[in-house]
């Protein structure tokens, strides 16, 4: 429980230390200054040797400065001020084994082949040929102690050799996951805009389907109540009214879409979706054009999912326009054949009625929203002219999945 509640305590500091390495340098220099200063011989200037070990504490110190950015120069540093500790200091101390341990958990943690291995081998030959020449009255003359003692010595170098490949293992880990914690973050970001892209394509679609149906309605509407006013004026107050309804709806219908933009979210408060079942009200809103429309729905379209009813319901729409736009009068034909994982689709018209403009192809932007619509579903889609009847088809095949 009392390791437990250190544990923050703990991974703030090291967060701190990730940041800040050169805290770590500068505690790393006193505590080496400190072994230094409590070990013998005693940082002095009054004798030879005491001066030139104290020489030698003060520059290992601040070879731990440069530890992390030039562990080579580090390294070699330390090695130098270890020779001339062997020479000019007759006793084994505390400090160089530390130096020669701090060295060994370096060349491990900071350094790359082949300057690895050669560091680790010099720290290696230098602490053996410390122990075996060092005049340590313990040790006395005899080569037995003295191999027992490089034994022992070569041991502990091991283990902070092990020490430094466990963390700089770790090291890579962790950098291995940061790595793939940032890779992953760019890529949620390009998701999301991928995502924001798409949204806005679909919106835009379904702008253009909203209000190029309603435009070419109300503009056909007005042109038959126009000629109505002086022969049926019920017929030109109806379409009228008609050309008021469909304004006010379209109006909605696109508000709610502006409103999805603003809010980024496609939950926002909005109309339910158009589907196979609004397709006779659709129809409706061509009623008094003088266009007859038949209809043919086989299947229940409430099996049917609501991605796939909004595709059928838009390619219906569009189809109509384009139906009523370049072929006058002439009577349409809308089949629906409903599947089991699947949704067929006729809409056809017939001759176009003259009315003095030639009839011509038209490859707008609403064909191709009807193909982007089909080829996101994995469906087909055929148009083209009828040659049995000389009008217009559009047939399409839309699949889907019941997982």
């Amino acid at each position: 429980m009392r390791l437990a509640a250190f544990a923050p305590f703990v991974d703030r500091l090291q967060a701190v230390l990730r940041t800040r390495e050169w805290i770590a340098d500068v505690a790393m220099a006193a505590l080496v200054g400190v072994i230094g200063a409590v070990s013998k011989p005693t940082i002095s200037f009054a004798t030879g040797p005491q001066t030139a070990y104290s020489l030698i504490v003060l520059g290992c110190s601040a070879a731990m400065l440069i530890r992390r950015s030039r562990p080579q120069v580090a390294l070699a540093i330390m090695a130098l001020l270890l020779v001339a500790h062997l020479l000019l200091v007759d006793e084994m101390s505390v400090f160089a084994g530390a130096i020669c341990l701090i060295a060994a958990y370096t060349t491990q943690t900071r350094l790359t082949p082949p300057w690895r291995w050669l560091f680790l081998a010099a720290t290696y030959a230098g602490a053996t040929i410390a122990t075996f020449t060092a005049s340590e009255p313990g040790l006395g003359t005899d080569w037995r102690p003295r191999a027992i003692a490089t034994a022992a010595v070569s041991a502990v170098l091991t283990v902070a050799a092990l020490i430094g490949v466990v963390r700089r293992n770790a090291r890579i880990r962790y950098d291995l996951a940061t790595e793939r914690a940032a890779v992953l973050e760019a890529q949620q970001d390009m998701e999301r805009r991928l995502a924001a892209v798409a949204e806005r394509n679909r919106i835009a679609s379904e702008m253009h389907d909203i209000l190029g149906h309603s435009l070419n309605v109300i503009a056909v509407q007005a042109e038959g109540a126009r000629y109505a006013l002086r022969n049926d004026p019920d017929r030109a107050d109806q379409a009228l009214s008609d050309i008021g309804h469909l304004s006010r709806s379209a109006v909605d219908e696109v508000r709610d879409l502006i409103d999805v933009l603003h809010t980024g979210d496609e939950a926002a408060d909005t109309r339910p979706t158009p589907s196979l079942r609004e397709v006779p009200d659709l129809i409706g809103t061509f009623q008094h054009i003088g266009t007859t429309i038949r209809l043919r729905i086989d299947g229940d379209p409430e099996t049917i999912p609501s991605q796939v009813g909004l595709a059928a319901y838009r390619i219906i729409q569009e189809s109509l326009t384009n139906a009523i736009t370049h072929a006058g009068r002439a009577p349409i034909m809308v089949r629906v054949t409903i599947g089991t994982r699947s949704i067929d689709l006729l809409i056809a018209n017939g001759a176009p009625v003259p009315t003095g403009q030639p009839h011509t192809a038209r490859h707008g932007h609403g064909l191709t929203g009807i193909r982007e619509r089909v080829h996101t579903l994995g469906g087909t889609v055929d148009v083209g002219p009828d040659p049995t009847t000389g009008g217009w088809r559009v047939t399409s095949h839309l699949p889907w999945s019941r997982e």
